[in-house]
């Protein structure tokens, strides 16, 4: 009875491992990263301006214009920078990295060590779009509300037929607070499937048939928008999306 007891006890932990998982134990190596070392963006792996027929970004009532300048690096950081400036028609300028026509990869392990600014209207990003162009699908590695610091959103837009929406299918996790440190968010992406981690441990997991061509990867700083609505006095100016590394590995 006493030993039916301790394998039914055993059950139940395994059940709720929360183990950190390093890539390199399941077989992966490095192939393509940035550690933001030098003085300026590297622009032999980022593309800081804005290419609107490239991404869809702006197109959910965002309301920054993404400007070069505002894509900075500081004591080995990169730093995406929203301000209170008008420009091109917009009242917020802000900063985004890409590495579209640049790398993209199918299947890996992607992630990113970052710090995210807090502030309502505040939309900080890590996700990948397709290298063709084509939209759907879209792999959000980490979303983030600005006034909802302890949560991140894991999520995947796929297609869906007979129809150009996504379906949209995801999780909010709420963890520590995103906004006081740096954390690590990553994204395994099998043919079978996806699976996200934040910190070396797995917080949601989609099966399916995931063959979706060579992506490419963004991080950036929106302000306002359908996500989050727009900043209030209560936000902070200027706010900051801090990025320690980026980091692709293969098998």
């Amino acid at each position: 009875m006493i030993r039916a007891v301790l394998c039914l006890l055993l059950l139940v932990a395994s059940a709720f491992s929360e183990d950190v998982v390093k890539p390199e134990s399941l077989g992966y190596r490095l192939v393509w990263g940035d550690e933001f070392d030098g003085k300026v963006p590297d622009a032999a792996k980022w593309h800081t301006e804005y290419a609107p027929k490239v991404h869809p970004l702006g197109c959910n009532n965002e309301r920054q214009s993404y400007a070069p300048e505002n894509a900075t690096l500081r004591d080995g950081h990169l730093v995406l920078r929203a301000e209170r400036k008008a420009h091109e028609g917009m009242r917020f300028t802000s900063g985004m990295i890409s590495s579209h026509d640049i790398f993209s990869r199918e299947y890996g392990w992607f992630e990113a060590r970052v710090k995210l600014p807090k502030g309502k209207g505040m939309w900080p990003a890590f996700w990948m779009l397709p290298q063709s162009k084509a939209w759907p699908p879209e792999l959000d590695i980490m979303e983030h509300k600005g006034r909802l610091p302890n949560r991140a959103f894991l999520t995947l837009h796929e297609k869906q037929a007979g129809t150009w929406r996504p379906r949209s299918t995801g999780k909010e996790w709420d963890g520590p607070d995103f906004t006081a440190d740096f954390h690590t968010f990553s994204l395994e992406w099998l043919p079978d499937g996806l699976r996200w981690f934040v910190d070396g441990i797995e917080r949601h997991r989609w099966n399916g048939k995931a063959d979706f061509g060579p992506m490419y990867l963004i991080l950036n700083l929106a302000v306002g928008g359908d996500f989050d609505g727009g900043p209030d006095a209560s936000t902070p100016f200027p706010g900051e999306m801090e990025i320690d590394c980026v980091r692709v590995l293969a098998k």
